[in-house]
């Protein structure tokens, strides 16, 4: 299967190695310990023939660690690939304030990476804030125009204490389930708001 995982580089130069429990989906948590959360859900389900497209989002901001971070992501996941699968990387950089056609570009960078039938993955803990609005939309281009479907979409929650990281506060939120509702929102035909609004209330009590 054809696999597309963008993800958003962090740009400070201070990545360490941690266990990331999941809350959300158990499948996808990884016993050992990684830098990227993302990495820890593709080390749980890679497969060999899986053809494997990682976007990375690099800002050029703060200290510039993004080349550095980049490079770090590449040699875990493939220290990672067990299952031997087939994977390529691509690094987007975008400025850290961009103006209304930078973001066009980064988008139609973004979309133009799709292909048919593939699953798509996203990690958005890291970068500045317009980032995950434009992965997310660059998710329902794939889904409504290539066919695709949804792996997982992910960020990973720490929490800080006077600037350090509080140990075990670490946690993969898996917020897949709240990207579907995009895909209802857009979906779903109502004559009227409340008619909409009782069809989201049917589908909550599942």
């Amino acid at each position: 299967m054809t696999k597309i995982v963008f993800v958003t580089l962090m740009m400070a130069d201070d990545m360490h190695r941690r266990h990331f429990p999941v809350d959300g989906d158990s499948l996808i948590e990884y016993p050992g310990e990684t830098y990227y959360a993302i990495n820890s859900v593709l080390a749980q389900t890679l497969k060999k023939e899986d053809n494997v497209k990682v976007i990375l989002l690099e800002t050029n901001a703060g200290e510039k660690a993004g080349k550095k971070n980049a490079e770090l992501f590449k040699n875990e996941l493939n220290e990672l690939n067990q299952a031997g699968a087939s994977i390529s990387y691509q690094v987007i950089t975008s400025e850290f304030t961009g103006d209304k056609s930078k973001y066009k570009e980064l988008y139609k960078s973004l979309v133009k990476n799709l292909t048919e039938g593939a699953e798509l993955y996203a990690d958005i803990t890291f970068g500045i804030k317009t980032l995950p609005i434009l992965i997310l939309n660059a998710l329902q281009f794939g889904e409504k125009f290539f066919d695709c479907s949804i792996g997982n979409v992910i960020y990973l929650k720490t929490e800080f204490k006077e600037g350090k990281i509080v140990e075990g506060s670490q946690c993969i939120f898996d917020i897949t389930p709240l990207y579907m509702l995009s895909s209802f929102t857009n979906n779903i035909e109502c004559s009227s708001g409340e008619r909409a609004i009782a069809a989201l209330d049917a589908l909550f009590e599942k």
